[in-house]
């Protein structure tokens, strides 16, 4: 039998792997932009597929997992999402890109509540502190992805995204290897929880506002008159002060009202995007630390709201199914207002915080 330090040191690598490939084509989109003559508005769609693809296969995902395993699961997932990505270093069009982007969110799916899974179970009573290790390593890894943005300065973008999927891969055989042990289907129904659906409702608009930020503010920000190298380092900030944020977890375990962990970050947080507007670099930065902290910590306790479910892979899939189908749309929108300096953050700011009532409703539906 594997060791549990064995197995959770194995599971972040791949969550760590996994990470970059959230984020790593964001610094290129200006270069895609240009190779294949893109219009600024078309390049939302890039992370758009990503989030159809990665949304619309949660649930479907936590299906498959009942029948052959959570971590057999998983490693299909990052072995796909590092196919994708070895496909698109040799793309000959931006259709073709969109399309691998899909297949990427596809692999995403199916590694993240499955991965979660066999974490939070080895660690009963510690189910806040071990998804916050969970998302801050996500955020670490995220991190890596934007700052990734350096490499396309010295390198061709294909071969950097070559040589960071064929990292996956290995790591993929490495998981399977290591943690076949812990591998079991799930005897659990697969009812959705309705305390789930107001849990990932309550969290779209923010989680939306985070991922559209993440993956547009090196594009705004080269828009309106910031350097690529500057755009991407102030960016990347916001995945690694995530990393407080995911750290932070431990509170979850430690108050009965998880619920004030959603709505009081969120809210902090989506204020700070009205610094961005300044356009100073300082500026900036602060928005994208304050961002990157209130996000990830209202993301594991919205998480930690749900894995005691009778299904937690399900109560996982659900939340991150809405929060991708609902908070999505936020990058399309972002692209298409970019032209504007404060209309895409003030737009954010409403979509963060008018769907947060919905918690307080939750209490309601426990089961």
């Amino acid at each position: 039998m594997v060791s549990k330090a064995i197995a959770v040191t194995n599971i972040m690598v791949a969550r760590f792997i996994y990470s970059i490939y959230w984020y790593y084509l964001a610094p290129a989109l200006p270069l895609i932009r240009q190779e294949f003559a893109v219009p600024n508005y078309e390049l939302g769609l890039v992370p758009l597929f990503f989030i159809i693809g990665a949304g619309s296969f949660q649930i479907p995902a936590s299906i498959v997992a009942r029948y052959v395993g959570n971590v057999k699961t998983a490693v299909i997932g990052l072995t796909l999402l590092s196919i994708a990505g070895v496909a698109t270093a040799f793309s000959v069009g931006f259709n073709e890109i969109l399309i691998l982007r899909l297949l990427a969110g596809i692999g995403a799916a199916l590694f993240f509540s499955t991965a979660a899974t066999v974490v939070t179970n080895l660690y009963p009573g510690r189910e806040g502190l071990m998804l916050g290790i969970y998302n801050a390593v996500f955020s670490a890894g995220a991190g890596v992805g934007l700052v990734y943005g350096v490499v396309y300065t010295m390198v061709n973008w294909r071969i950097a995204v070559l040589a960071i999927s064929l990292v996956g891969l290995l790591e993929s055989v490495m998981l399977l290897k290591t943690c076949s042990p812990l591998n079991r289907p799930i005897d659990a129904g697969l009812t959705i929880s309705k305390g789930a659906v107001l849990v990932g409702l309550a969290t779209a608009g923010y989680w939306g506002a985070n991922y559209a930020t993440g993956n547009l503010l090196p594009t705004y920000a080269v828009n309106h008159g910031v350097g690529l190298a500057n755009a991407s380092l102030i960016t990347s900030l916001l995945l690694f002060s995530s990393l407080i944020g995911g750290l932070s977890g431990r509170l979850a375990d430690l108050t009965s009202r998880r619920e004030l962990l959603v709505i009081i970050p969120a809210v902090l947080g989506s204020s700070s995007f009205l610094l961005i507007i300044t356009l100073n670099p300082y500026a900036m930065i602060a928005s994208t630390l304050i961002v990157g902290y209130t996000s990830e910590l209202m993301i594991t306790a919205s998480y930690a709201l749900v894995v005691n479910d009778l299904n937690p892979t399900m109560g996982l899939a659900t939340v991150n199914t809405l929060n991708m189908i609902v908070g999505m749309w936020l990058s399309p929108l972002f692209t298409a207002v970019m032209g504007y300096s404060s209309l895409p953050w003030i737009m954010m700011i409403i979509a963060s915080v008018t769907p947060l009532p919905l918690l307080l409703m939750r209490r309601r539906f426990r089961s």
